[in-house]
């Protein structure tokens, strides 16, 4: 059985290797900086962002860890910065980047805007080859043993990344697209061979249906479409939220590969919120599984910056309810 769990180990890092991907959040519009720079700054005040997913199990664990700023910038821009972790394998690859956003948004209507969003970044990935274990290190006998022949040309990679976004707001509808790793940054550890990050095509948009008669309460329904597209891998995602101004049910449909239900808390200034990832069909490894938390916190600044970054315009419903 030893040698079996070591050698899909193995065939997953390789396969993961040979066709990298980016990590993936299911609280999308609760990491809004990572989903589409041209967020950046949306709501008008400054908020913090903390996310920890947890996907896989003990043998193939990924952890995603990001955090992340972003507020206004004047009347019509936004500036935003964040720090992401991704461990892949229980550790045996690891990848952090430090990214800064700008964004700036054009009043098109009395409640419609236009934005742009710019987010350049710095990546390092780490492989920890003391983790793995290769074919020349099993003995019949004793299982383990030894140090093997295998080596790689380097175990740190190090590039730059930039990313462009899109985004269109108006009262009940909301639209918007990203292009990730536009300049596609070289992320193999062998120098031998050319491995690019492909560009993260991303497309999302929804709306909002108010009732305001129901039990004398102002409830909202917001239906989403997410489309993403990464190198060999594409993903539709459809969903809705559901919930008033203190609580948010969502629900959410990853064809072919995920059921995802959310759970959030608005406490003032805080919001909570958690999401569980079910594989369907007849995925049976565990990888597909995954706990995802979010935490935010919005404030202000002085009362002398509040005066200089205020927004005079009106928040459309798309800023005041998914963020």
């Amino acid at each position: 059985m030893k040698y079996i769990v070591v050698f899909i180990l193995l065939s997953v890092f390789t396969s993961h290797l040979s066709s990298a991907q980016d990590a993936r959040f299911s609280q999308f519009y609760a990491n809004p900086i990572y989903l589409n720079p041209s967020l950046a700054g949306i709501t008008g005040d400054n908020r913090m962002v903390l996310v920890h997913r947890q996907q896989g199990n003990s043998l193939n664990g990924f952890t995603t860890s990001a955090f992340s700023m972003d507020g206004r910038l004047g009347e019509s821009s936004g500036y935003g910065f964040q720090l992401v972790k991704d461990a892949q394998l229980n550790n045996v690859v690891n990848t952090i980047e430090f990214a800064g956003v700008a964004a700036h948004r054009i009043a098109i209507s009395e409640d419609a805007q236009l934005g742009l969003g710019l987010r350049v970044g710095y990546f390092q990935r780490i492989l920890d080859f003391g983790k793995l274990t290769f074919e020349d290190q099993l003995d019949q006998r004793y299982g383990i043993t030894g140090t093997t022949d295998e080596q790689f040309e380097r175990t740190t990679v190090s590039a730059a990344d930039i990313s462009l976004g899109m985004i269109y707001t108006a009262k009940h509808f909301y639209a918007g697209a990203s292009l990730n790793h536009i300049n596609q940054p070289q992320q193999n550890f062998d120098e031998e061979e050319s491995s690019f990050l492909p560009i993260r095509y991303t497309i999302h948009a929804g709306g909002f249906i108010r009732n305001n008669n129901f039990r004398k309460s102002d409830f909202v329904l917001s239906p989403n479409l997410i489309y993403q597209r990464q190198g060999e891998f594409s993903y539709l995602h459809v969903g809705a939220y559901f919930g008033s101004e203190l609580w948010t049910l969502g629900a959410w449909y990853r064809v072919n590969n995920n059921v995802v239900a959310m759970l959030g808390f608005n406490l003032n200034k805080f919001r909570f919120g958690y999401s569980y990832d079910l594989p369907v069909g007849n995925d049976n490894t565990g990888l597909q599984n995954a706990h995802e938390i979010t935490a935010a916190y919005s404030f202000r600044f002085s009362k002398k910056n509040k005066v200089k970054n205020r927004y005079n315009g009106k928040c459309p419903m798309f800023q005041r309810r998914l963020f």
